[in-house]
C-alpha cells in the first residue's frame, strides 16, 4: 500500500508483516492481535474495538464503525497509526463481506 509492503500468511488473508512491523495472530490463527507496537482489542462479536490508543465504536450489531476516538489531549494521531487503522478496518470489512456472501 503506497510504499508500505504487506506480506500475508500462506493460504490466509491475515498479514504477516506490514512494512517493517511483524503481525501477531491469536493462538489458533483466527484473528489479528497486534501490528507492530499496536495491540488490537476485540469485542464479544469479534470486531476490533480498540487499536493502540484508539477506541472504535459501532452501530449496534453492524460491522461499520461509527466513531473512532483518540482519548487524551496530549495524544496525536501519527501517520503510522492512521495507516494501521485503515488496514484493520479494511480487512475487517472484507471478512464481514465474505461472511455475508457465504450466509446468503
Amino acid at each position: 500500500m503506497g510504499s508500505v509492503e504487506i506480506t500475508y500468511r500462506r493460504g490466509s488473508s491475515l498479514p504477516r508483516t506490514v512494512g517493517r512491523w511483524s503481525c501477531e495472530t491469536s493462538r489458533f490463527g483466527g484473528r489479528l492481535e497486534r501490528i507492530g507496537p499496536y495491540e488490537l482489542m476485540h469485542d464479544g462479536s469479534g470486531r476490533v474495538c480498540a487499536l493502540g490508543p484508539l477506541e472504535i465504536s459501532y452501530n449496534g450489531g453492524e460491522s461499520h464503525p461509527l466513531h473512532v476516538r483518540l482519548p487524551g489531549e496530549d495524544v496525536t494521531l501519527s501517520e503510522d497509526l492512521l495507516l494501521v487503522l485503515f488496514l484493520v478496518l479494511f480487512w475487517q470489512q472484507q471478512a464481514w463481506d465474505v461472511y455475508c456472501q457465504a450466509n446468503r
